[in-house]
This record gives C-alpha cells, sequence and structure tokens, in this order.
C-alpha cells in the first residue's frame, strides 16, 4: 500500500507589523483607532524589531495606532504614537513572531 499526501502549497495570508522600538521604550500597544480598541500591549522585547500578528482587516486600510511608553522619563517624553499603520500581507507559514 502506498500513501500519498497532498500538501496544500497555497498562501496561509495574516497580517504582520513590524516595529522597530526606540531604546528608551518599556512597554508599547497596538490599538484600532476609529474602534479604540487595544489589540495588543505588552512589553518591549529584548529582541528588535518585533513582529506581531493582527487581524487580516488591518492590511486593507489604515486603521492601526502603535503606541510606545517610556515609563522611565528617560528621555524627555512619556509616550510617542505613530497613527495611520497599516499591516503588511505576509504568507503566515513563512514568519516568525516575537512580541
Amino acid at each position: 500500500m502506498i500513501l500519498s499526501f497532498n500538501i496544500d502549497k497555497s498562501p496561509y495570508n495574516t497580517a504582520l507589523i513590524e516595529l522597530d522600538f526606540d531604546p528608551a521604550a518599556e512597554r508599547y500597544g497596538i490599538i484600532d483607532r476609529n474602534s479604540l480598541s487595544m489589540l495588543w500591549i505588552g512589553p518591549v522585547s529584548a529582541t528588535n524589531p518585533a513582529k506581531v500578528v493582527v487581524p487580516l482587516q488591518y492590511t486593507t486600510n489604515n486603521n492601526l495606532a502603535i503606541m510606545i511608553f517610556d515609563d522611565a522619563g528617560t528621555p524627555n517624553y512619556n509616550a510617542a504614537i505613530n497613527d495611520k499603520v497599516r499591516a503588511q500581507l505576509v504568507d503566515a507559514r513563512t514568519i516568525t513572531t516575537n512580541p
């Protein structure tokens, strides 16, 4: 008996954001700028840039806002925001995330 498997080689689409953080940032958040709902919040990882998967709908609009927080207060800011961010469309099987 011969077993054969059909391996699906079509892309498995997902949305990805790559974030290159300011060295002073300790935390970050990703929000939907229309509803102000939080998609992700967490500490800045040692791995830079960080890669975060978000819902697929954010590849076709600019409805994300990325915030970074400097809890130590150095340099002279406590938060910064990047508005109207669009996620990139990628094949989920080819990425490694590191939130």
